[in-house]
């Protein structure tokens, strides 16, 4: 029966080690998922913004080059509209700045909410899990500490009654040699009296 509870007790500590691990492998498989997504969409922003910048210089010095020479042709007649087409570039330019502004604004702070979310999630998931792990261990802890004390209190019995019968043993012997020794001695006395007679 004790090595059956050792064993029973030994297989609930396996198994609240083997659960312990596999929550530890499952938050650092979420936690590096997150931080790869996480990285993969901060790239991919910044490669569309550094994309978006080129091709608007690249239109911008076309839009140059183009007005240069008309500058050069009739430099009094373009000067009004190169002022309009400068004003109106710029205000693209700050709508679009706005604009995609706004747009990181709004994915950073989806992205932030889904983190936290995820982090409360996992993290109330983990409470969970070590208060019933907790709870599993000192189940296992009282287990032993009964099962010690029960083993102490045999093995008390075991040795009193070993020493109870070695005491019996002893005093069996010890009669058992006086017995023979009276006899003994008893026969010397007969011998020593027929010799005498």
């Amino acid at each position: 029966m004790d090595q059956e509870l050792v064993q029973y007790l030994d297989s609930r500590f396996q198994s609240v080690t083997r659960q312990f691990q596999e929550l530890r492998g499952e938050m650092s498989e979420q936690l590096q998922g997150l931080r790869g997504g996480t990285t993969e969409g901060f790239q991919g922003l910044r490669d569309e913004t550094t994309a978006g910048l080129q091709e608007l210089r690249g239109e911008m010095t076309a839009g140059f080059q183009e007005l240069r020479g008309e500058m050069t042709a009739g430099l009094q007649g373009l000067r009004g509209e190169m002022t309009e087409a400068l004003q109106g570039l710029r205000g693209e330019m700050t709508a679009g700045f706005q604009g995609l502004r706004g747009e990181m604004t709004e994915e950073l702070q989806e992205l932030q909410g889904e983190m936290t979310a995820g982090l409360e999630e996992v993290k109330r998931h983990s409470g969970v899990l070590v208060e019933g792990l907790r709870h599993e261990l000192q189940l296992v802890a009282e287990g032993f500490a009964m099962h010690v004390q029960v083993q102490h209190v045999q093995e008390r019995e075991y040795h009193d009654r070993q020493h109870q019968e070695t005491r019996a043993l002893i005093r069996s012997l010890y009669d058992e040699l006086r017995q023979q020794h009276d006899h003994l001695r008893q026969r010397v006395e007969n011998l020593e009296q027929k010799r005498q007679n």
